[in-house]
C-alpha cells in the first residue's frame, strides 16, 4: 500500500504539472523545477493518511469511511501545504497544479484502497502454526489467530491432557501430545508453534521444545504473539516470571529518559497553553452561558508511584452530575450538557490538563489517570493493574488511539493490556506515532463520551 501511494502521489504531482502547462514551459518538468516542493508534498500527503488510518490494511473500512478519511487526509494536507507555499512563496507550485494534485490525490489514494481491498491479500499465504495447549489460554490464542488480520493459520493443538486428544476444541483439532511436536509439525507443514501454557511447564514438554527449536522450529510464547497482532499485553493469560525476565520495561527507570520526558512535557504543554487560549476562552464563554454551575471541574486522579493529584477539566456535565457519589460514564449519558457533549467530542474538555502536565502531575502521553475509587475497585479485580501507576499518566495513550472509551471493568482490562504494552515498548517513536494518532482520533471523534 505504501509502495503504491508513493508512487501514485508522484504521478498525481505529475499529471498536475502536464495538465496545467504546455510542453516546453519550465514548470512542466515538476520534480526538477519544484523538487523541494514535490518531495515535502509527498512526504506531508503520506504523513495525514498515517494520521487518518489509511494505511491499516488489516481492517478494511466501508467505502463511506474510506472517502471520509481520504477526503479528511488530502483537506489537511492541502490547508497545511497552503500555509507553507504562503510563507516560502519560491517553494510553491501555482494554484493551478495545487488544487489539480489534491483531485488527483484523492482519486488516486480511494482508487488504490478499493483495489487493494477487493483483491484482499491478506486472507492468502498465512503461516501454519501449531499451539501448545488446549485449554483457555490456547483457545485465547486460536480465536486471535482466526481474525482477518493475522497472518498465521492454526492447524492444531497439541496437549497432553489424554481426555483431549483426539477432540475438536474450538473448531480446531487436538493433534497429539507437545512431545510429538517434532512429528506433527512435519506431518502439518507448521514451521511455527506459539506456547500457550502459562502456568506449569514440565520438563518433557521443555525437552520437546529445545528438541523442535534445534529441529529449526520457531517457538513463540502467547503474550508475545498478542504483541506482534494487537498491540497489547494479555494479563490474563501471564504469569510474575513473565514479567520479570521478559525483554522491555527498560525506559521506565532510566533517570535520563524521564528527565528527557519531563522537558519535553515542560516546554510543549507551555506552548500549548499559549496557542490554545483563544479556544480556552470561548469554551470558558460557552459553558457559563449553557449551564450554571463553576467553568471547571477539578477531580482527585491516581498518578505516578499511586500519588494522588487534582486532575482539571472543562465541566462537561450538569452540576448534580455526581451527587450519588462516583459513577462511570455512559453512551449517551443524560448528564452531559449541550456544550458539554461538544467539547467531549472534541475532547476539548481534556485542555486544562495540558496545565496539569505543565506542573508534572501528568505527561502528555502515558495512560489515562483513573480516579481512586475506581482504582481502589480495578485492583481488586484486574490482575497487574498496579502497573499503569510505574509511570506518569498522560492526556492520550496508546489505549487512547487504539480502544473506545472505557466505561466498566471489562472495557478497564482491554485498556491495561495497551498500557502495559505502551510502559513495556516506551519509546520517542512510540511516542510520536501515538501523537499522530491522536490527531486523526480527535477530528474523527472516536471514543467520546
Amino acid at each position: 500500500m505504501l509502495v503504491g501511494d508513493v508512487a501514485l502521489i508522484m504521478l498525481a504531482t505529475q499529471l498536475s504539472a502536464w495538465i496545467r502547462f504546455a510542453p516546453g514551459e519550465p514548470s512542466h518538468d515538476i520534480f526538477t523545477v519544484h523538487t523541494g516542493a514535490a518531495t515535502f508534498t509527498l512526504l506531508l500527503y503520506l504523513t495525514t493518511f498515517y494520521v487518518f488510518n489509511l494505511f491499516d490494511v488489516y481492517r478494511p473500512a466501508s467505502s463511506r469511511e474510506t472517502a471520509a478519511r481520504t477526503t479528511a487526509a488530502v483537506v489537511v494536507a492541502g490547508v497545511l501545504l497552503a500555509f507553507l507555499f504562503y510563507s516560502l512563496p519560491y517553494w510553491e507550485f501555482g494554484r493551478g497544479i495545487f488544487l489539480i494534485q489534491m483531485l488527483l490525490i484523492w482519486c488516486f489514494g480511494f482508487g488504490w484502497r478499493k483495489v487493494l481491498f477487493r483483491i484482499n491479500p491478506i486472507t492468502s499465504g498465512k503461516e501454519k502454526v501449531l499451539i501448545l495447549g488446549a485449554g483457555e489460554s490456547g483457545t485465547a490464542l486460536h480465536q486471535l489467530l482466526r481474525m482477518a488480520h493475522s497472518p498465521y493459520e492454526a492447524v492444531g493443538f497439541l496437549d497432553d491432557d489424554p481426555q483431549k486428544i483426539g477432540r475438536v476444541i474450538d473448531g480446531l483439532p487436538v493433534r497429539g501430545k507437545t512431545s510429538q511436536l517434532e512429528e506433527i509439525g512435519k506431518e502439518t507443514g507448521a514451521a511455527t508453534s506459539f506456547l500457550a501454557i502459562t502456568k506449569e511447564r514440565p520438563k518433557e514438554l521443555i525437552k520437546a521444545i529445545l528438541d523442535a527449536r534445534l529441529e529449526g522450529m520457531t517457538i513463540k510464547d502467547m503474550p508475545s504473539v498478542f504483541e506482534d497482532i494487537t498491540g497489547t499485553v494479555p494479563v490474563e493469560h501471564i504469569r510474575d516470571d513473565w514479567l520479570v525476565f521478559t525483554d522491555g520495561f527498560n525506559l521506565v527507570t532510566k533517570p535520563y529518559v524521564q528527565k528527557v520526558k519531563r522537558l519535553v512535557d515542560f516546554g510543549i504543554s507551555g506552548l500549548l497553553l499559549l496557542l490554545s487560549l483563544p479556544v480556552i476562552m470561548l469554551t470558558v464563554l460557552t459553558i457559563r452561558i449553557d449551564s450554571p454551575g463553576p467553568i471547571f471541574f477539578r477531580q482527585q486522579r491516581v498518578g505516578k508511584g499511586g500519588k494522588l493529584f487534582t486532575a482539571w477539566k472543562f465541566r462537561s456535565m450538569s452540576q448534580d452530575a455526581e451527587e450519588n457519589g462516583a459513577q462511570w460514564a455512559s453512551k449517551e449519558d443524560p448528564r452531559t450538557t449541550r456544550v458539554g457533549r461538544i467539547i467531549r467530542i472534541l475532547r476539548i474538555d481534556e485542555l486544562p490538563q495540558i496545565y496539569n502536565v505543565f506542573l508534572g502531575d501528568m505527561s502528555l502521553i502515558g495512560p489515562r489517570p483513573e480516579r481512586p475509587e475506581f482504582v481502589r475497585q480495578l485492583e481488586a479485580e484486574i490482575p497487574y493493574y498496579g502497573i499503569r501507576h510505574s509511570v506518569s499518566p498522560g492526556i492520550t495513550g496508546w489505549a487512547q488511539v487504539n480502544y473506545h472509551y472505557g466505561a466498566s471493568v471489562e472495557d478497564s482490562l482491554k485498556k491495561l493490556e495497551y498500557d502495559i504494552f505502551y510502559i513495556k515498548n516506551m519509546s520517542l517513536f512510540l511516542d510520536a506515532k501515538i501523537v499522530l494518532k491522536t490527531i486523526g482520533v480527535v477530528l474523527f471523534g472516536q471514543g467520546a463520551r
